[in-house]
């Protein structure tokens, strides 16, 4: 792969992000399906994920200054280096589907980072009613200009789609084209293919705002811990205020809506898995520390401690963290010796004084097992924390059911379940195990389920019936025929007809690792 390049920029704010370019028509020379058209399918989804975050720091832009101002003059630059970079071969669209961003039919999966820019243009776009963008190399420096002035000028509370797209037109806006939203559409199968229908309007949500409040949650917990490995990689100062004040606002959400904030787990991308993690492992470990009967002070206290656990991983190269083949025996030293590396980071942190002991537990003990035949090995007598008892169970559900760089096929929450109950009493405390199942459920939540009727689903939360544990809350997502339901309706499966039986029942689990079908949509 000669031909890829990387034109660098200074990274100082969301503006300035390495370009990744490519030689002109590199993709008509590749195979497809070969492991340099994967190459090409992961960098074309970069290009497009900075392509979102250009496009959103430009709207931002122009609703302060004028078109000619050259404040804008990075981003359209960018915007334009981008386009020409990705539409040789043909133009690009950004689709907007249910709610999520594609690149053409690529999904853009974002990370934690991500999650607010791409939030913010997908509810730009919901406005508008847009279903599409397509650029093309036609575009040029005042298009894009006029079009973000246009864009931020008009009110889409008095003005349609078909009012904007006529105005595009009327001022000789060239490569810029929108189109109405369609939705998307999954037939069952190893097939999976996706097609679109017209989209119909659909009302406004009354969840949209909390769910956005604990989306914003999650992204200001993932850069706290992205910010502060950063700093402690560079032997800089660390601080904990702003992952505080994050916490404390997940854990206000979780005494409303325990699983809705757990469904935020469900978000994984390999690419940023460390700093996923982290955060997923926080909420994880503070669920079943609430339903183990942590005071809401503790529970901060545990949320913090956890979202810290892998700090001691700033030791490690990044050539290792980000190792796709098999590890060398060096490799592995290095790895089992962060959980101590993470202990002697957080003794020399300040702003921690209050919590020394547990954060120091919850970085050294979460790769210890309970019958420690994990690592650190110790020479010496030892009693497990009940918070490394806690990230124990938490770390291993979550990396298990995550991508990897080195490991990128997940597995189903179910058979992490399985395995685990395996080694209950053994690796994992066995009271404290039972607790977590009741948090994310014995059909655990965002997994696949295949109804009676033909209908897939999606676990939204646990059954709140210990009796009927198998019976989750689920939200239907395709109709018999397996075509995508747009807000399709929402199940408890306890509940019964007239004559006593159950409405619906699960036919069988679907293994959405298997079938590559991402439910963490649903949630984020």
């Amino acid at each position: 792969m000669s031909d890829i390049k990387i034109k660098e920029a200074p990274v100082e704010d969301e503006q300035a992000q390495p370009i990744l370019t490519h030689e002109k028509s590199l993709s008509q020379k590749i195979a497809r399906g070969s492991e340099a058209g994967d190459i090409l399918d992961q960098q074309m989804v970069m290009l497009g994920i900075q392509l979102v975050t250009q496009l959103n720091v430009l709207l931002k832009t122009s609703r302060i200054y004028e078109r000619t101002n050259a404040a804008l003059d990075r981003p359209v630059d960018a915007m334009l280096t981008l386009i020409k970079t990705m539409a040789h071969d043909q133009p690009v669209t950004l689709r907007l589907q249910n709610d999520f961003l594609f690149l053409g039919n690529s999904h853009l999966k974002v990370n934690a980072q991500q999650m607010a820019v791409a939030t913010s243009i997908i509810d730009v776009l919901n406005t508008w009613k847009i279903g599409g963008m397509t650029l093309s190399l036609a575009v040029e420096s005042k298009d894009l200009r006029e079009f973000a002035a246009l864009f931020v000028s008009l009110d889409p509370a008095n003005k349609t789609l078909e009012d904007l797209q006529k105005e595009i037109k009327a001022r000789g806006i060239a490569g810029i084209d929108l189109e109405e939203q369609r939705q998307l559409q999954i037939q069952k199968g190893p097939g999976t293919a996706l097609n679109t229908e017209p989209y119909s309007t659909k009302s406004v949500d009354p969840n949209v705002q909390w769910k956005a409040e604990a989306k914003k949650g999650y992204a200001s917990m993932a850069g706290s811990i992205g910010a502060l490995t950063q700093s402690a990689r560079e032997g800089g100062t660390v601080s904990f205020k702003q992952a505080k004040r994050a916490i404390q606002n997940i854990i206000d959400r979780m005494v409303d809506d325990e699983a809705a904030v757990l469904g935020l787990t469900t978000l994984r991308c390999h690419d940023q898995y460390t700093h996923n993690h982290s955060v997923n492992v926080s909420l994880l470990s503070m669920a079943l520390a609430n339903r183990a009967g942590y005071p809401k002070a503790e529970l901060a206290d545990l949320g913090l401690a956890a979202l810290f656990h892998d700090l001691g991983k700033s030791t490690i190269p990044m050539e290792i963290l980000n190792k796709p083949g098999e590890f060398t025996d060096d490799d592995w030293m290095a790895m089992r010796n962060h959980p101590t590396e993470g202990v002697l980071i957080l003794s020399k942190t300040r702003g921690i004084t209050n919590l020394p002991g547990r954060m120091a537990a919850a970085a050294f003990e979460h790769h210890m097992n309970l019958d420690f035949s994990g690592y650190p090995k110790l020479t010496v007598p030892w009693t497990l924390s009940l918070t490394g008892r806690i990230l124990t169970i938490a770390d291993c559900y979550d990396a298990m059911t995550s991508s990897r760089v080195y490991r990128r096929e997940a597995m189903s929450p179910s058979k992490v379940l399985n395995m685990m109950f395996s080694k209950s009493g053994k690796a994992f405390d066995a009271t404290l195990l039972k607790l977590f199942v009741n948090c994310v459920g014995i059909i655990p939540i965002g997994s696949l389920v295949m109804l009676e009727t033909s209908e897939l689903a999606v676990v939204l939360k646990p059954s709140a019936d210990k009796a009927n544990a198998e019976r989750p809350f689920v939200r239907v997502i395709t109709d018999p025929q397996g075509n995508s339901v747009d807000h399709g309706r929402e199940v408890d499966l306890t509940e019964k007809d007239e004559t006593g039986d159950f409405r619906h029942n699960v036919i069988r689990l679907i293994d959405n690792t298997e079938y590559k079908f991402d439910t963490s949509r649903y949630f984020v």
